[in-house]
């Protein structure tokens, strides 16, 4: 392994985050905030200058990097960013526990949306502001982002770049790996300002409409107040949440067909087809389930559009008490929370290509039953699926489904906790979505050991998996 390149990257990822952290100071200056919320983010700036100006003062003599390395750069950089990110939070004693605080900021770098406050009025603005922006920045991916913004042309983004987007295929949208990144993100920012801007017009306060805006481009679901988006009293608000947050579960490439002028590209792509039929699908059932809740089509259309699209993009806005739903929506969102948006987007979960894949490999072992002699392919937007694909996604689902049998395991040895609790925040954090059907309460009914857990959960889920099994594999960390 090519310790020193590893621990050199590590400390420039560690530099960009004191970088980012003038962001909240600024907010923190516009509202005029106390000294102790300043010296606390000074504090970690410090910190992250000093391990980071340490880490980068020798360069190292091989800068050549391979997959383990690409992969436990990016699982590296997403613990630590997530602690030395919760600091603030313990120096300003807004939340006193370093657990604590390690699990609202990995919530929030992979736009979980999950939270351990009871009460979000806690905290200043600025870090407020900043648990959010948490959220638009791991949105696209930590790394994507470095790797943006950094002049550094080594071989190694392209491993550090695949291990962290999400997706069972990674390729790039041009040449230059470090031009698809920037494309990515001049995208997604455009469509973060304008998601912004309409909630501002929609009657949002500004300070309001940038964090809910963040926590929508993200998919990770942080708002301003307890109750989430019902506090607007809005159904106009409501309808664009809803829309916002669907559009970045789209695959965050196809937007790079329409600005190429390749709209029908855009429409013919058989994942993005299936995620907009899901979503149709769910929501028709789970209105004709709770229509006799709210006595006209119109609200139910509302509640259930809206906790459909905010369930399968894993953001986890609210807008009304699901847990009085009938037990089948319940069903039915808990369902969406393990398929998840489309590879490639700002969203979690399983994603939709895999289960289309899934789905197509069941019906080609179902015909091969009965035409044993018949030759059966697999397509995608008519191109082949290989078979090396395939067995890849299938491994994929058998290790994603022992971690969630081990996640509910361990989770059901805390303190005496409904099924239904125990079994969505499993899903819930894995599938980095952020609500709990079945309670009201937050992720502080866990105790220490349980949330520890679940923050790796977290930075596991959102790296789909693999670069955080070889974090903690001995082997991985040797020299050979």
């Amino acid at each position: 392994m090519n310790r020193s390149m590893v621990r050199y990257l590590v400390s420039k990822l560690l530099l960009i985050e004191a970088a980012l952290l003038l962001v909240p100071l600024t907010v923190a200056l516009i509202y005029h905030e106390s000294s102790r919320v300043f010296i606390a983010i000074l504090a970690t700036m410090g910190i992250l200058i000093f391990l980071g100006g340490i880490g980068t003062a020798f360069k190292p003599k091989n800068y050549h990097i391979y997959t383990k390395e690409g992969m436990l750069i990016v699982a590296l950089c997403w613990v630590l960013w997530s602690f030395f990110g919760g600091l603030p939070f313990v120096f300003a004693g807004q939340i006193p526990s370093v657990i604590d605080s390690f699990f609202e900021m990995s919530s929030g770098f992979t736009t979980t949306g999950a939270t351990i406050l009871p009460d979000v009025s806690v905290l200043s603005h600025s870090l407020l502001f900043w648990r959010s922006f948490a959220h638009l920045i791991g949105g696209m991916g930590v790394l994507v982002f470095a790797l943006a913004i950094m002049n550094n042309n080594s071989n190694g983004h392209h491993e550090v770049m695949r291990a962290e987007v999400p997706g069972p295929v990674f390729g790039k949208i041009v040449a230059k790996l470090k031009n698809t990144a920037q494309i990515l993100y001049i995208i997604y920012l455009v469509m973060f300002a304008t998601f912004a801007l309409i909630l501002w017009i929609c009657g949002m306060p500004f300070f309001d409409s940038l964090v809910v805006a963040m926590g929508g481009a993200g998919t990770g679901g942080f708002a301003v107040y307890n109750d989430s988006i019902a506090h607007y009293h809005s159904d106009l608000i409501a309808y664009v949440v809803s829309i916002g947050t669907l559009l970045f579960g789209v695959n965050f490439n196809l937007y790079f067909f329409i600005l190429l002028g390749k709209v029908k590209s855009f429409f013919k792509d058989e994942e993005l087809r299936t995620y907009f039929g899901i979503v149709a699908v769910a929501t028709g059932l789970i209105i004709i389930n709770i229509l006799s809740l709210y006595g006209n089509l119109a609200e139910a259309f509302k509640y259930s559009f809206f906790e459909v699209s905010t369930v399968i993009t894993t953001t986890g806005f609210g807008l009304t008490d699901i847990t009085r739903w009938p037990l089948f929506s319940q069903y039915v969102l808990l369902i969406l929370m393990f398929i998840g948006g489309s590879a490639g987007s700002t969203a979690g979960g399983f994603k939709v290509i895999r289960a289309l894949v899934m789905a197509k490999i069941a019906r080609n072992q179902t015909l091969s039953t009965l035409y044993p002699n018949q030759i059966l392919s697999l397509h995608i937007n008519h191109e082949p699926i290989d078979k090396q694909t395939q067995h890849g996604i299938l491994k994929y689902l058998s290790v994603y489904v022992l971690i969630i049998l081990t996640l509910v395991g361990v989770l059901s040895l805390d303190k005496p906790q409904n099924l239904l609790v125990v079994i969505s925040a499993s899903a819930s954090t894995f599938n980095n979505i952020g609500p709990m059907l079945g309670t009201t309460d937050t992720f502080a009914i866990f105790n220490p050991l349980s949330k520890l857990v679940m923050s790796f959960a977290m930075i596991a889920g959102r790296l789909e998996i693999y670069p955080m099994l070889l974090f903690f594999l001995p082997r991985t960390w040797s020299k050979y």
